[in-house]
C-alpha cells in the first residue's frame, strides 16, 4: 500500500478501496455501452436500457476524474520516497508498458468487431491486414480532433480506446514532476503549519461550489472553441489526438486535471488528517443525491424528449455532469473514510487486483457482448448485468492467477492471440 500521509496506511485504505470500486465502474460503464445507445460501439443491441444508460452516464460522471484524484494524492509520497528519475522510470515501466502491450493487442479487435458486426456477421478483410493498417494509422502521429466516432470506426482511424487514461495519465506524471522539481519547497510544506479545519457545511459547499465552477467554466470554454475552430460535426465533446500517443476529450480536460490537483494538495495540506476533505458529512450526502437526481432526469430527457430540445437540454446535462464530479469526490471520500477505512481480506485482493482488471477487462466485455447479442428474448438488463459480472469475474481471475504471478507468461499469451488471431481470423 502507498505511504499515507501520516505515515500510516491505515489513513488511506479508503482510497485504495474507493480505487477499484472506480474501477468496477469503468468495467460497469463497457458493459453497458452495448444496451445505452452508443452507436459507435463496436457490439451494439437492438434497443436501449434505462438502467444501462444511467449506469454509463453515472460512471462517465465519476469513474475517471476520481482516478485521476486517487492518482494525484499518491504522487508526492511515491516521488518522495523514489527520487525523479526512479518515480518517472516506475511511472513508464507499470503504465507505459501495459499501455502499449494493449494497443497492439487489445485494442485491434475493436475495430474488427466493429465491421463484423455491421458488415453484416462476416469478415470483410483479415486480421492480420487489418493490424497493420492500423499500426500504421498509428505511426501517422496525426494531430487535432477527431468529431466523428463512427467516421473513425469505419475508415480504421488509430483509436486508443480505454488506453486513453494510461497515456494522458503518464503525461501528467512527467508534469508533476517537473513542476515538483521546479517547486520542491512548496510540496514539502510541514505540518506544522496546519491547523484542523474543522468540518462545516459553508466549507464543503464553497469546495463543491469552487471546483464546480472552474471546471465549468473552462470546459464549457473549451467546448466553444472546438465547436467554432474545429469541424463542424455537431459533436460538442469530440476526441482530440495529440500525435496518436494522447488521446482524450478536451471537453473533460479540466475536469481531470482539477482532480489531480486536488489529490496533490489534499495530501501537501494534510486536508484527510485535518477534516478539510472529506468535510461536512451530510452536504455532501445531500449535494451528491440532489445532483445525481438532476443528471439522471436529463438523461431520461435526451434519450425520450423532443429533438430539438437537445441542444438546450444537453448544455445544461453537462454542467450539472461538471458539479456532480466535485460531489461525487466529496460524497465518496466521506463514505469511504467513515464507513470503508478498515483492512479486510476481500479490499486488499481487490485493490491489488484492480488495475489488472481494468487492463484486462475489454476483452471479456466485448466477448459476452457479441454472444448475447445471438442471444433472443433476453432482456437487455439482464444482459446488461451478465456480461459486467463475466467481465469483471474473468478479468479478475486473469489477473489474480495469470498476470500478479506470471507477468511475463501473460505478455506471451497477448502476443500468442495476436499471432493466432493473425493467422486464423481471415475472410
Amino acid at each position: 500500500m502507498p505511504e499515507s500521509e501520516t505515515g500510516s496506511a491505515s489513513r488511506v485504505i479508503f482510497l485504495d478501496n474507493l480505487r477499484y470500486f472506480f474501477v468496477l465502474c469503468v468495467v460497469l460503464e463497457h458493459a453497458a455501452h452495448s444496451y445505452d445507445g452508443l452507436n459507435w460501439w463496436p457490439v451494439v443491441d437492438t434497443g436501449v436500457s434505462l438502467i444501462a444508460r444511467f449506469s454509463s452516464g453515472f460512471s462517465d460522471a465519476i469513474s475517471m476524474p476520481l482516478l485521476f484524484y486517487v492518482s494525484g494524492y499518491f504522487a508526492i509520497p511515491t516521488i518522495r520516497k523514489k527520487g525523479t528519475a526512479v518515480f518517472l522510470k516506475g511511472k513508464l515501466r507499470r503504465l507505459g508498458i501495459p499501455w502499449l502491450v494493449c494497443i497492439l493487442t487489445i485494442c485491434p479487435v475493436l475495430p474488427l468487431l466493429y465491421h463484423y458486426t455491421r458488415n453484416p456477421f462476416t469478415l470483410s478483410e483479415s486480421y492480420g491486414s487489418l493490424w497493420l493498417e492500423l499500426t500504421g494509422n498509428m505511426l501517422r502521429f496525426d494531430v487535432g480532433l477527431i468529431p466523428s466516432m463512427n467516421k473513425l470506426m469505419m475508415n480504421n482511424g488509430f483509436y486508443q480506446r480505454y488506453m486513453w487514461f494510461l497515456s494522458l495519465l503518464v503525461l501528467f506524471f512527467f508534469i508533476f514532476a517537473a513542476v515538483y522539481g521546479l517547486k520542491k519547497d512548496w510540496f514539502d510544506r510541514g505540518p506544522a503549519s496546519l491547523r484542523p479545519a474543522p468540518a462545516t457545511v459553508r466549507g464543503s459547499m464553497k469546495l463543491l461550489l469552487g471546483v464546480g465552477f472552474l471546471t465549468t467554466v473552462f470546459s464549457f470554454t473549451l467546448v466553444g472553441l472546438m465547436m467554432a475552430l474545429g469541424p463542424k460535426s455537431g459533436n460538442p465533446e469530440p476526441l482530440f489526438t495529440l500525435g496518436n500517443i494522447i488521446q482524450f476529450r478536451p471537453s473533460r480536460l479540466p475536469a481531470f486535471v482539477i482532480c489531480f490537483s486536488l489529490g496533490v494538495l489534499t495530501f501537501r495540506n494534510q486536508w484527510i488528517g485535518r477534516g478539510r476533505l472529506p468535510g461536512h458529512f451530510r452536504t455532501w450526502a445531500v449535494s451528491f443525491g440532489i445532483l445525481l437526481a438532476g443528471l439522471l432526469m436529463l438523461m431520461y430527457i435526451l434519450e425520450y424528449g423532443p429533438e430539438d430540445m437537445r441542444p438546450a437540454y444537453g448544455a445544461l446535462y453537462f454542467l450539472v455532469l461538471n458539479f456532480m464530479t466535485m460531489a461525487a469526490l466529496g460524497f465518496s471520500a466521506a463514505v469511504g473514510l467513515r464507513y470503508w477505512n478498515r483492512p479486510s481480506a476481500f479490499d486488499r485482493t481487490m485493490a491489488a487486483n484492480s488495475y489488472n482488471i481494468y487492463l484486462g477487462h475489454y476483452l471479456f466485455v466485448l466477448v459476452a457482448q457479441l454472444f448475447l447479442l445471438f442471444v433472443p428474448g433476453l432482456p437487455l438488463a439482464l444482459k446488461f448485468a451478465l456480461v459486467s459480472a463475466f467481465a469483471i469475474g474473468c478479468s479478475y481471475a486473469v489477473s489474480r492467477y495469470l498476470i500478479q504471478p506470471h507477468p511475463r507468461a501473460a505478455v506471451a499469451a497477448a502476443a500468442g492471440l495476436l499471432l493466432a488471431m493473425v493467422v486464423f481470423v481471415r475472410p
